[in-house]
């Protein structure tokens, strides 16, 4: 395509080519539209692959000198000028034929060599996995200073006794640390998927030349160092597909939301004045315009509808990548949802830890709470079947009749009660201490005694929690160690300005 054609029309791709007419109106509003939405996630990453795709194709001799220096230096312009320089128009197109246009309009007689070797849908790709790259490791920073944060409360609460819950009904005595660790734990798997699909994101597809390769001498390994990649995705078909890439990543996503989103939820159950377990700070709740005694946990709430959100975003992904391997363009869905999720959960990771930071926990409540709901039942039944040697059927017969006995309108004392329905049960008198067994199972004794691994006693949650802090710190360190290594894009930047003879 020459460089030379006059006229705003004549600008846009193809133009005296294989399409004799410019897009329609329609055509325009609708699909061009749509692909500029997301013009600001692409933008750096394809300016810096068009500037790599350039300097490889000098190197290798493809674009003679004169015009490619013009044209790497139009590149660099337009580069450091960002986005707002660019006066995006739909009728162009996407991002890709936007940036043709400004080229050829600054560049006439370089802007044409910019297409050899390369297809549209590479340079985009490479756009989007450069800003997914950097935004997936903001994300896998995120989640590790959450994990820490989890370990921080967690060893500050390890003696804040509580009741558990299943079913929200009082299940056992637990404590505060010990419970909040259980959403440390599903986070750190997260940690490791992020990891993992880091990993399958690092691989170039530059110079794959759309599908098969090229006759043109494509340095794949060259484009693959100037853009910090790992790996170069070796199969130049696969290079420009991998929609597994793009369904896992966004299953991880909601994978860490749906963590975030369950804990939200049981935190705005806590504030409520039924529960009264914690208070959020009042910077991450929102007044009632008609009722000025409410205080409306937002920041819990946002939570959850955001998760819901991503749940449904998932599902697009999937539904738009179910296509034969031919249809790429289905790809503007990945394009737009992938990066905003990131971007969305690497929010929800910051404002939950933040809200876990300033709410209050109201620790007189959980004792007394603790106390309440005969939590004491499973305790009860082990050390019957411990010291009374009876099965454990018979042992959660007797609990449960004890239990009952106390329900009643006039109870029975606990001693009385218990001593009843062993007699009952087994058809003799209970051996041991009923003033002893009630000591047992306290609440501080109950997790005291938890000494399992993963188990709610205190130095259990302190191990614990020192090993989620330690998981955290590796992961932060994998995710500079692998920035350290791509050098990316002071090997870019330094490549460039040496060939154009300055600084960059």
């Amino acid at each position: 395509m020459s460089g030379k054609k006059q006229g705003a029309d004549a600008r846009y791709l193809d133009a005296g080519g294989r399409l004799t007419q410019a897009p329609s109106a329609l055509l325009v509003e609708t699909a061009f539209s749509r692909e500029l939405a997301y013009a600001d996630i692409l933008y750096e990453g394809i300016s810096y692959a068009d500037l790599a795709h350039v300097l490889m194709l000098l190197e290798a001799d493809v674009i003679p000198a004169a015009p490619g220096q013009a044209l790497l230096a139009a590149l660099v312009e337009l580069h450091d000028q960002g986005i707002a320089a660019l006066r995006l128009d739909a009728k162009w197109g996407d991002l890709y034929n936007n940036r043709d246009s400004e080229l050829q309009r600054r560049a006439p007689d370089a802007a044409g060599w910019l297409h050899a070797g390369r297809a549209r849908r590479e340079a985009l790709t490479l756009g989007w996995l450069i800003h997914e790259r950097a935004a997936l490791a903001a994300l896998r920073r995120d989640t590790a200073e959450l994990i820490r944060t989890f370990a921080a409360l967690g060893e500050q609460h390890v003696a804040t006794v509580m009741p558990d819950f299943t079913y929200l009904q009082h299940a056992q005595p637990t404590t505060l640390g010990h419970f909040l660790l259980g959403f440390a734990y599903p986070l750190q798997r997260d940690a490791q998927r992020l990891a993992r699909e880091a990993a399958l994101l690092d691989a170039s597809p530059a110079g794959a030349a759309s599908t098969n390769g090229a006759r043109l001498p494509l340095d794949r390994e060259r484009m693959r160092a100037l853009l910090g990649f790992a790996t170069v995705n070796t199969h130049s078909r696969d290079a420009m597909w991998r929609s597994d890439v793009v369904v896992n990543l966004m299953g991880v996503l909601v994978s860490l939301a749906t963590g975030v989103a369950r804990l939200a939820e049981e935190l705005q159950i806590w504030t409520t004045d039924e529960f009264d377990y914690v208070s959020l700070a009042d910077a991450h709740c929102r007044a009632s315009v008609i009722m000025p005694n409410k205080k409306n946990p937002y920041a819990l709430s946002f939570m959850r509808g955001q998760a819901r959100e991503l749940d449904g975003n998932l599902m697009s992904v999937i539904a738009t990548n179910q296509t034969p391997s031919g249809q790429i363009d289905n790809r503007n869905t990945s394009y737009d949802l992938l990066p905003r999720g990131l971007a969305a959960v690497s929010g929800l990771v910051r404002l939950l830890r933040e809200v876990l930071l300033g709410m209050t926990v109201n620790v007189a409540r959980l004792q007394v709470q603790a106390r309440r709901g005969f939590t004491y039942g499973t305790e009860l039944a082990d050390l019957l079947v411990l010291r009374e040697r009876v099965d454990a059927r018979a042992a959660h017969e007797i609990v449960g009749a004890t239990i009952s006995a106390q329900l009643a309108t006039t109870p029975p004392s606990f001693a009385a009660a218990l001593a009843a329905a062993f007699q009952s049960a087994t058809g003799r008198p209970l051996s041991a201490d009923p003033d002893e067994l009630w000591r047992e199972i306290q609440p501080e004794r109950v997790v005291a005694c938890r000494q399992g691994i993963g188990s709610c006693a205190p130095d259990t949650v302190r191990q614990m929690a020192a090993e989620l802090r330690a998981a955290a710190d590796v992961e932060t360190a994998a995710v500079q160690a692998g920035e350290r290594a791509a050098e990316f894009p002071a090997r870019l930047r330094r490549a460039v300005g040496e060939r154009l003879g300055r600084s960059w």
